[in-house]
């Protein structure tokens, strides 16, 4: 499935709230099981409806027992049927002579899950992911209907060795763990939906053991040519939650699964108040308030914008699950034309709002207007609303939704998904329920006017927002002058929200509360100028895979900062935090690498680096040390927790 045509059918659906998707296969017909698809144990022969169906895997230990703080190798057998290819690791996809780079390619990983041992007397071993040895990609031929193109992939049967770091604290006797081969499969035309191979691992560990020579499958073993892009990290079979320096974790497994939803639709709530839906609730309460005096009509319309809101979570949760060449939330911003069409899209909606202009637009785009009630309008405007809050990532929701895209089961997607989607509609639902919390709104005259006027300025603000960050992802090196665009439109909605107050009204309240209003509409919209329209404080380095393996060469503190042009969550937390004076410190010290993985354009090759991380939404902080154990991962943290993970990875 292209994701040209995933973009045609996003646009269609603004309008009709309908879009019918292709399925080549990658779709079950039938869900599967929480918790089942795209994992087995070793070598099956069932039959999958994603990459498995091409691709077989299992593992092999050296004979004898292993020393505690000795490297151990486990040789992964793997087998790709003939006419399929796997992609290889993403450090490898130029490696070939003359092959280009596939945009839509999902790249191999190899993951670490360390598995407690059973006996309750037994102690939790830490096992590290030191590398892992890929055989070298050829060249083969693809067309995915632009042309023949040269591209590097593994095929038939060859040999991944994974170098496993056992503590020295470790105990005699077993110790079991998984590693988890992440990959995707194509033959000449199109890809399978990307999946995982879980190979389970026993060591022996033994203090008395004596280290032998080689023999077999591991003479081909070499440790000088690990490639360590792959996560040296203890992976816990916990979802790990981190709200501004409050942490915790949940089991998704049995009754923690229904704790993980209800933190998904907590996500979801807090997704209103991100800077992506803020500017619009207003404009849902008016359009409520149109109809408070018709309970059972005011029900009514809350419960379709609820659909609107939900349909679309759940859609993104279907493509996320099992669209090839989709795995995030926010990923059609990566496509210009997608994000300047949004913005077009708001901005006719805001001047019809606004009613500055009489501008002959299609009757449907009037519909969505506060002062029109139809059904088809608030469907539309949930569906708009939820469109709107992909650019940013709510604290809680951002792990959730990434460990559901990780799972590999289509249903637990859909679940969580569906989760972060009614998180996201219920505050709609209660204020229609109640439609005496939104009575007291101005209906008519000249102060409702006055409201949907400053309103349809500040959603005209949002709409050179998305077109600004359109126009950056075509340009090699980004432009701040939107942001100073987006300043003076915020500042022309307060200072016409202060003349309009003083022409309108004699009350010396309403004089004193709406010029304060005006006032801090300004300041902010300078502020918001200043913030973001000239560069920041540190010197970041490009994200590459070239740049992120010389920082570990040499051994240094990594820390990434995924963001975007079009993520306002990214902005706001770069501003607040990491341009702040104590962090901008602790990022010029010189053991510390700062990679800025820019993910604004599809052509990054960021999105797989975020995928390692187990994440399918930004911003994302990462910060680990130089053994590349991670001390900190968020998407919602505070100057203190970044100082102090840079402090603590120096240690």
């Amino acid at each position: 499935m292209r994701l040209t045509h995933m973009i045609s059918c996003w646009m269609v659906a603004m309008a009709s709230g309908l879009c019918v998707l292709p399925v080549h296969g990658q779709i079950s017909s039938a869900l599967p099981q929480i918790g089942t698809k795209g994992k087995f144990k070793a070598v099956t022969q069932q039959t999958f409806n994603d990459s498995r169906n091409s691709v077989s895997a299992s593992g092999e230990i050296p004979s004898g027992a292993v020393r505690p703080g000795a490297m151990v190798p486990v040789a992964i057998q793997v087998k790709i049927k003939k006419g399929w290819h796997m992609w290889p690791v993403e450090s490898q996809a130029n490696s070939v002579v003359g092959a280009e780079i596939f945009e839509g390619a999902i790249f191999s990983t190899l993951a670490l899950q360390a598995t407690e041992p059973q006996t309750t007397s037994s102690r939790d071993a830490l096992l590290k992911l030191v590398g892992a040895q890929w055989p070298l990609p050829v060249g083969a031929q693809f067309n995915f209907g632009e042309g023949k193109q040269t591209l590097a992939v593994y095929e038939g049967a060859f040999v991944v060795f994974a170098a496993i770091q056992v503590d020295q604290s470790a105990k005699n006797g077993p110790l079991p763990l998984t590693l988890i081969l992440n990959f995707q499969s194509c033959d000449d035309t199109s890809c399978l939906a990307p999946a995982e191979i879980e190979i389970p691992i026993t060591l022996q560990v033994d203090s008395a053991a004596v280290a032998v020579a080689p023999s077999g499958v591991f003479q081909n073993f070499d440790p000088a040519k690990l490639i360590s892009d792959a996560m040296e990290i203890k992976i816990q079979n916990r979802v790990q939650f981190d709200f501004f320096g409050a942490t915790f974790n949940v089991d998704p497994n049995g009754s923690g699964f229904l704790v993980l939803l209800l933190v998904a639709f907590l996500g979801g709530t807090l997704l209103n108040f991100t800077p992506c839906v803020l500017p619009i609730i207003p404009l849902k309460i008016m359009s409520l308030s149109q109809s408070a005096g018709n309970r059972r009509k005011c029900f009514l319309l809350g419960v379709v914008m609820s659909l609107g809101v939900v349909g679309f979570w759940l859609a993104l949760g279907a493509l996320v699950s099992g669209a090839s060449g989709f795995s995030a939330a926010n990923q059609l911003f990566q496509y210009p034309a997608f994000t300047i069409g949004l913005g077009i899209f708001i901005a006719f909606m805001a001047v019809g709002m606004a009613g500055f202009f009489s501008v002959g637009l299609p009757a449907w785009v009037y519909a969505i207007e506060p002062k029109h009630d139809s059904f088809v309008g608030t469907f539309i405007f949930g569906i708009m609303t939820a469109v709107l809050s992909t650019p940013c990532t709510a604290p809680l929701m951002g792990a959730a939704a990434g460990w559901a895209a990780s799972s590999g089961s289509a249903s637990t997607v859909l679940l969580v998904f569906g989760s972060i989607g009614a998180g996201m509609a219920t505050p709609y639902f209660i204020l229609s329920a109640f439609p005496h919390l939104v009575s007291h709104m101005p209906r008519t005259g000249l102060a409702s006017d006055l409201v949907k006027q400053v309103m349809g300025i500040l959603l005209l603000a949002a709409a050179l927002f998305f077109i600004g960050a359109g126009v950056n992802g075509l340009l090699t090196t980004p432009t701040h002058v939107h942001w100073w665009l987006i300043g003076a439109t915020g500042s022309g909605a307060g200072a016409w929200l202060l003349w309009r107050t003083w022409r309108i009204t004699q009350k010396t309240a309403f004089r004193l509360i709406f010029t304060s209003v005006s006032a801090a509409i300004i300041a902010l919209s300078i502020g918001v100028s200043m913030a973001l329209g000239g560069a920041g404080k540190t010197n970041w380095i490009p994200y590459s895979s070239t740049a992120l393996a010389a920082a570990k060469a040499d051994r240094k503190i990594i820390v990434l900062d995924f963001t975007a042009e079009w993520c306002l969550n990214c902005k706001a937390l770069e501003s607040a935090v990491l341009n702040s004076d104590e962090v901008v410190e602790a990022l010029a010290q010189v053991n510390v690498a700062a990679i800025k993985v820019d993910i604004t354009s599809r052509k990054s090759d960021g999105w797989s680096a975020l995928h390692e991380y187990g994440r399918v939404s930004i911003p994302l902080l990462v910060v680990q040390d130089a053994n590349g154990k991670i001390i900190l991962i968020s998407d919602a943290y505070t100057r203190k927790q970044v100082v102090d993970a840079i402090q603590s990875a120096s240690h």
